[in-house]
């Protein structure tokens, strides 16, 4: 059966597209240069990041909505479902046994706009090492949940967790999504170090986003275009058992349904 909605999303995207094509004159030779892009992304497996990297952001804005509760974010390709649910205290997502980089303790919140506990929420977090790189994903890195987990809420909505402070990282650069970044636009593709999270709570609408950090050279030129300064929190120093832990903290809000 025909779904009306597509059928008009898709007559007007046509309409847009071949409207683009007259007003800018383009040519036959334009037309087989973007076919052929288009061939390269395809033949790369570049389109999901492809299409993370220059309309998810748009996608963003219009899936969540604005008010008083934390804002959304990105989720990008290298979300992996079925990480592993922690139970045991002290929190701390997994690693290797050799795991480098500056240690991290995250203290979070999570409430409704009324200030009430989700007592229900789990936080789905995951991150890049130190060298910026995701497992599952990243040539080297391991097919399992490293620094990958689910963390449970306390009765009163909060919860802490330890890892790695994790890096910058460059998007896959020798592909046809880097080229038309590098090459063709003159931009870069660094992203700004990050947390990813999704977090899930009976009554309340799943929350997608992301934690950046104060002063890293890539929060205003983000080649996914995904900062939103409510997102951008300050880093502190801790001391636990005699070590010095960089400390990080936010309260979310979730959005009910």
């Amino acid at each position: 059966m025909t779904d009306q909605r597509v059928v008009d999303l898709f007559d007007e995207f046509m309409e847009l597209t071949r409207d683009f094509i007259i007003r800018h004159g383009l040519q036959y030779e334009d037309y087989a240069a973007v076919t052929q892009y288009l061939i390269r992304v395809s033949d790369a497996g570049e389109w999901p990041l492809w299409m993370d990297n220059f309309l998810e952001a748009t996608v963003d804005t219009t899936s969540y909505g604005d008010g008083p509760w934390t804002p959304s974010a990105i989720e990008g390709p290298y979300y992996k479902p079925g990480a592993p649910l922690l139970s045991q205290q002290p929190y701390t997502l997994p690693m290797r046994p050799d795991e480098a980089g500056d240690k991290m303790l995250f203290k979070a919140t999570v409430h409704s706009p009324a200030g009430e506990p989700v007592s229900t929420a789990v936080i789905d977090v995951w991150h890049a090492t130190d060298k910026g790189l995701y497992s599952f994903i990243d040539v080297g890195m391991p097919d399992d949940y490293i620094l990958r987990a689910r963390i449970p809420v306390d009765d009163d909505g909060s919860t802490e967790f330890r890892s790695i402070r994790p890096a910058p990282y460059e998007i896959p650069k020798n592909g046809p999504t880097g080229h038309l970044l590098n090459s063709v636009l003159g931009r870069h593709t660094w992203r700004p170090a990050h947390l990813h999270f999704r977090i899930t709570a009976e009554g309340y609408k799943p929350l997608v986003t992301q934690l950046y950090f104060e002063g890293d050279p890539y929060l205003d030129s983000d080649c996914a275009e995904g900062v939103k300064q409510g997102l951008v929190i300050p880093l502190s120093k801790t001391e636990i058992d005699g070590d010095s832990w960089t400390h990080g903290e936010f309260a979310f809000v979730l959005q009910p349904q």
